[in-house]
């Protein structure tokens, strides 16, 4: 399942390399995104079953793929608002202004240059002024012809993605779902929920001699979490 996915979690993929320093790490249920721009508990039931991870990141901008164990798709991307050399973001804009112009960059520049993909549309499109932060909340419907590109094993039809994006601090952050039909109140909920479970900032990789004990003992007690794993080595 996961092999006839992946082509399609390409086309919204961004050229990141490897992560040098600003790698993620899981340890145990949680999950530390690169540069500490977020954490995330594994086991909110908004996942379904073990959490596999793919991640790529460079120094503006990261992107974590979450794989539940039904098979669905999560993602999380962020990207440094400013000096940012992937997005062009004017001073003083507006948050809708910005969550616009960071949605079209997705649209223009990452999913419809993909040779499989014959049409791109946002079927929906919604500013969420009363939520904290305010975001802005879109489903876009993708049409793909998996007999472009026979190699990448993708899947003929119809395709929902759903993108919340928001600010907070340095970063935008894009927390991205994909469902087989188009359901905006039951994609708005799915998105919300998983940007409520983050944790914003994160932590980064360098930690205090203090954190580095708790873990130690946390490992050592019965039932205790297991060494953490660091993802996104460095290419």
């Amino acid at each position: 399942m996961k092999t006839t996915h992946t082509p399609l979690w390409l086309l919204l993929c961004m050229v990141l390399t490897g992560c040098q320093t600003l790698q993620g790490e899981r340890d145990g249920d949680t999950y530390y995104s690169p540069a500490g721009a977020y954490a995330i508990d594994l086991s909110v039931n908004t996942f379904r079953g073990q959490v596999a991870l793919e991640e790529t990141c460079n120094p503006h901008a990261g992107s974590t793929t979450f794989w539940d164990g039904s098979g669905r798709m999560f993602r999380v991307d962020y990207h440094q608002a400013e000096g940012n050399p992937e997005l062009t973001v004017p001073r003083f804009a507006s948050d809708l202004t910005l969550f616009n112009l960071v949605l079209n960059n997705y649209l223009r520049d990452r999913i419809a240059p993909a040779p499989m993909v014959t049409s791109v549309e946002a079927a929906h499109r919604e500013f969420l002024q009363d939520a904290d932060p305010r975001a802005l909340f879109a489903i876009v419907s993708l049409d793909v012809d998996a007999s472009r590109e026979p190699s990448e094993n993708a899947v003929s039809g119809t395709h929902y993605y759903g993108f919340l994006l928001f600010k907070r601090g340095e970063f935008i952050y894009v927390v991205q779902h994909r469902q087989p039909v188009l359901m905006p109140e039951k994609m708005k909920a799915v998105l919300l929920r998983l940007a409520d479970a983050m944790e914003i900032p994160g932590r980064t990789r360098s930690e205090t001699d203090l954190e580095r004990l708790r873990r130690v003992l946390a490992r050592m007690a019965p039932g205790g979490n297991r060494e953490s794993v660091r993802l996104c080595n460095a290419s």
